[in-house]
């Protein structure tokens, strides 16, 4: 719904939505001022384009559901936004004349509401089909986003970048917290303390480089230092994490 909320003010055509529980759909269609439907079929006639926006298990079922239907879906664009799967779980495609592509934007979807008011900042990685990464990319490069492209083989390597940068430094924070707490800091008092550091580091890592940022001990070669901390920290996650 972030996708279609975002299109839709950006005045691009969206026909609406359908979804396996008839209340999910309602919302997303009031959300976006677009239309509800009661079946797939009657969707996917209504459209040109199909955007496969489900949790990445159920995608190849979607799919399987859609080329089940027989349809004639000559000059169709399928995609879906999985980071992790290809456009290859689209088995068969060929035969209903459709074209498909996979797209993944490098963004952290945290609320179905606000998300889509910052995605115009979002880039994209796309691979699929010649002609329906071509539509794509200039669907949303007309729209101010910087688009790569990526081979299907490397798809769940980078979702995996993906998801360490994302996940592993948000693991990473509260375990640093959860040390502050053994120190007696108070959580509110915590983030104050680690927001400049956080941010500092994160700026000069990505306008520097990682190498230029290192900071600390292990910068200085100060091994007597990280000894004590692994000392410290010894016999627990904190210090599997260091």
């Amino acid at each position: 719904m972030t996708l279609g909320k975002y299109l839709s003010e950006a005045h691009i055509p969206v026909t609406g939505f359908y979804s396996r529980t008839k209340e999910s759909a309602a919302w997303a269609a009031a959300f976006t001022k677009t239309a509800v439907f009661d079946g797939l079929k009657e969707l996917i006639t209504a459209s040109d384009t199909l955007f496969i926006t489900t949790p990445d298990g159920v995608i190849a079922d979607v799919w399987d559901c859609i080329a089940a239907m027989d349809m004639d879906l000559s000059g169709y664009k399928i995609c879906h936004f999985s980071g992790s799967l290809s456009s290859n779980v689209f088995s068969g495609i060929e035969r209903t004349k459709a074209c498909g592509c996979s797209i993944h934007p490098m963004y952290a979807f945290s609320d179905k509401e606000t998300s889509w008011l910052q995605f115009q900042k979002a880039y994209l990685t796309m691979e699929g089909s010649e002609k329906a990464v071509a539509v794509m990319r200039s669907l949303f490069e007309g729209l101010g986003h910087t688009v790569y492209g990526l081979d299907s083989a490397d798809k769940v390597k980078y979702h995996a970048a993906a998801a360490m940068v994302s996940n592993d430094m948000i693991a990473l924070f509260q375990t640093v917290l959860d040390l502050l707490e053994q120190c007696g800091f108070a959580r509110e008092d915590s983030v104050g303390l680690l927001r400049p550091l956080v941010m500092g580091n994160v700026s000069n890592m990505l306008d520097k480089g990682p190498v230029a940022a290192l900071t600390g001990p292990v910068d200085r070669g100060d091994t007597e230092t990280v000894h004590k901390h692994l000392d410290a920290l010894a016999d627990s996650e904190a210090g599997e994490v260091y």
